[in-house]
């Protein structure tokens, strides 16, 4: 064997340095933020379509559903890591700082001192997650895993405790600036949304509009308005969201209140209107219990069946719509002029249009109980004609069909069906050689 030169000593030093000291091997995952949003893994884009979990016997499941992503927690034992990464699933563990901060406040050698750095100690010693680990010690045996990309750092803080969870940013990004790090927010908290900027690469927005027709029931603008506001508080920060897989009886106690495909794809498309770059559902215990009046059971074979039907078709519906949003560029270039219901018409509805390599794909959603229907318009002067379209996806919820003479000059007309949603595409038309 011959022997080194200096500089190939200085580069195997400097090598051996670097996986000392940020823990990153050949086989850790790498994670990233682009400009637009958009997560990138290893250089290369994804949609995220994840699922929250504590269960181990759950990744298989997860994995064959089609899922890319997993949000574990503090629960998370080495053996979750590996079944995870053996999966192919993306990672984004959980070390939740708020809550277990505020549980270590006395005798536990925390400084008084009024600045920022006794601060941030406090949260380097005293923070633990479910498992009592510290943040150093998850860090050193969880983040050079393959398939980690990063950490969720807190659960639905209060605006009082939002200080802990920028510390938390700090510690988890200064330790591996190639891993991304989120927090996750309630929706019920939107006015202080704007307190997130420092504490997250990726804020994750909790919505749970589903309670069932014995309590109060939600709004399933809620999901809109609370993620475009996040979206919009941010500035350029992606948002994900984060979806109900609870059933509604867990709030009416009803058990007849139950997940549905049509309120789960309502919900998943009001989020993407508005802005958001990913989709965690929440959450996998949830599929398994029953609520009552008499209390919370584990639920039979055949109901949690039913279940996971609706929401591998979700997934599935959602492995169509990521590589738009990924790819896509919010644009302008449509006018739609609402019609029906109502003799003028149903108002500005909620659509996102994005730009796919020339292509137009318009996202509709419709939270009425009865059709919706718009013309739809070019809206460069003199070419008001210049598309043609189709349904993209969204089946016999939506229908496109020609204008009258009366609407003419018009690309088509539009129609969404009772609580529809789905894409409609469009493609430019050549001008015509003048007259």
């Amino acid at each position: 064997m011959r022997d080194l030169t200096h500089s190939q000593v200085c580069l195997v030093v400097l090598a051996l340095t670097f996986v000392a000291t940020t823990g990153r091997t050949d086989e850790a995952t790498l994670s990233s933020i682009r400009a637009d949003g958009v997560l990138m893994v290893d250089s290369e884009p994804v949609f995220p379509i994840g699922l929250r979990t504590e269960k181990l016997d759950s990744l298989d499941r997860i994995a064959d559903a089609g899922f890319n992503l997993v949000l574990g927690s503090g629960e998370w034992r080495p053996d979750h890591y590996k079944k995870a990464a053996d999966r192919k699933l993306l990672i984004l563990g959980g070390h939740y700082e708020w809550a277990t901060f505020a549980s270590y406040r006395n005798n536990n050698g925390i400084d008084l001192t009024l600045e920022e750095k006794a601060a941030l100690q406090n949260v380097q010693r005293v923070a633990r997650d479910q498992g009592g680990r510290t943040q150093r010690e998850v860090l050193t045996e969880f983040d050079p895993l393959p398939g980690v990309i990063g950490w969720n750092t807190n659960e639905e803080p209060e605006a009082k405790l939002i200080e802990l969870s920028e510390y938390a940013y700090e510690i988890f990004k200064s330790h591996n600036p190639r891993h991304i790090v989120a927090s996750l927010a309630s929706g019920e908290t939107a006015r202080w949304f704007h307190l997130f900027d420092r504490t997250c690469d990726v804020l994750i927005v909790d919505v749970y509009p589903f309670t069932g027709l014995g309590r109060r029931h939600g709004s399933l603008l809620e999901t809109y308005t609370r993620v475009k506001k996040a979206v919009d508080e941010l500035d350029g920060k992606p948002v994900w969201l984060m979806s109900q897989m609870i059933p509604p009886s867990y709030w009416s106690r009803n058990p007849e209140d139950d997940i549905s495909l049509r309120d789960t794809r309502l919900q998943h498309y009001l989020g993407l209107i508005a802005g958001a770059k990913g989709v965690i559902m929440y959450q996998w215990a949830t599929l398994l219990e029953a609520y009552g009046p008499e209390g919370t059971a584990v639920v039979g074979q055949q109901v949690f069946d039913k279940r996971w039907r609706v929401v591998s078709q979700m997934v599935e519906e959602l492995h169509e719509l990521g590589p738009l949003v990924v790819e896509g560029r919010v644009t302008d270039d449509l006018e739609f002029r609402w019609i029906s219901p109502g003799k003028d018409g149903s108002g500005p509805q909620l659509i996102r249009e994005l730009d796919v390599k020339g292509r137009k794909y318009v996202f509709v959603a419709n939270i009425l109980d009865q059709p919706i229907e718009a013309i739809v318009y070019g809206i460069n002067g003199g070419n008001r004609d210049g598309y043609t379209g189709d349904v993209h996806l969204g089946g016999s919820n939506l229908q496109i069909g020609p204008v009258s003479k009366y609407d003419a000059p018009a690309v088509a007309v539009i129609t969404v069906g009772p609580r529809g949603c789905g894409v409609f595409a469009f493609d430019r038309i050549p001008l015509p050689a003048p007259e």
